[in-house]
């Protein structure tokens, strides 16, 4: 009877130190999709969202961007553009929430890969983005590339893929 006793002790034990092994050292790809994750909602906004939610969900967006980020849109039949830097991205965020009436943002089939040590990653995707009064929805395929920094995994770049069309 001790003995059981002593292995069940022994098993929580260990399953303690696993479940604290996971929160205090995550895996990086777990956290890099969580973040992508996050993004997303912070993205999605309805029509009828308040200034004040607006501005706060912008301003959280713009921590998970490092201050030199590169974002290139090129998308067939827009006109390509590069916004540069943390700044003129949140800036051209604020525009378009002030514009489009609600978005919901979806990311999904995630690629990561990690890079040398652990500090860097490059991650594909596809968004697929419902956006107000639009009846079809817009895919398109991107690319990430996060940098750890201070701990925290930032984007540094994202770019549209030019993928073949019809």
């Amino acid at each position: 009877m001790k003995n059981l006793l002593r292995l069940i002790c022994l098993a929580v034990l260990i399953a303690l130190g696993f479940w604290a092994w996971n929160i205090l050292f995550p895996n990086p790809q777990k956290v890099i999709r969580h973040r992508l994750n996050k993004l997303a909602q912070l993205a999605s906004f309805s029509g009828n969202e308040g200034n004040f939610s607006r501005v706060a969900s912008i301003q959280q967006m713009g921590n998970y961007f490092t201050d030199n980020v590169e974002l290139t849109v090129d998308i067939p039949g827009v006109e390509s553009h590069t916004f540069n830097g943390r700044a003129e991205l949140m800036q051209a965020a604020m525009a378009a929430r002030s514009t489009v009436n609600g978005v919901l943002a979806e990311l999904f089939d995630f690629n990561i890969e990690m890079g040398p040590n652990n500090q860097s990653a490059m991650v594909d995707l596809t968004l697929k983005a419902k956006i107000g009064g639009e009846r079809d929805a817009v895919i398109q395929e991107l690319k990430f590339t996060f940098k750890k920094i201070k701990g925290d995994w930032l984007i540094s770049r994202v770019a549209t893929v030019q993928t073949l069309r019809r």
